[in-house]
């Protein structure tokens, strides 16, 4: 049995991605579309989504190119909001990657999950 949260064809859309330079030369969270927006965080798509447990996957993401330990108190503060009240209200679940998992080290983000019904 699989252990991807991935359908195969995501799966190996995102390890062509890794494969080919992925985010080496340029930060796509950097780089990608809002679809909210809060003070110092924003909500956006993920290009290669947990679609085999997912009906929906964003990625909750501040607004500056950041890793987890160089958020400010303020980055901090609303993310406590964000997670408690706001965003979740669409999801079931935020998922933080560890650091064996991470896919994009330099730029901190969460994952914002609405799972299917099974």
């Amino acid at each position: 049995m699989s252990k991807s949260f991935r359908t195969e064809k995501t799966r190996k859309a995102y390890k062509d991605f890794i494969d080919g330079g992925g985010n080496e030369e340029v930060c796509k969270i950097c780089e990608a579309k809002s679809l909210h927006e809060f003070n110092g965080w924003r909500v956006i798509a993920n290009d290669f989504p947990y679609d085999k447990v997912a009906e929906k996957h964003s990625m909750l993401v501040p607004k500056r190119h950041t890793k987890e330990v160089e958020l400010s108190e303020g980055e901090k503060k609303e993310l406590f909001q964000l997670k408690s009240h706001d965003v979740i209200g669409e999801y079931n679940f935020i998922i933080e990657s560890t650091k064996k998992t991470v896919s994009i080290p330099g730029h901190y983000h969460l994952h914002l999950l609405k799972t299917k019904d099974f």
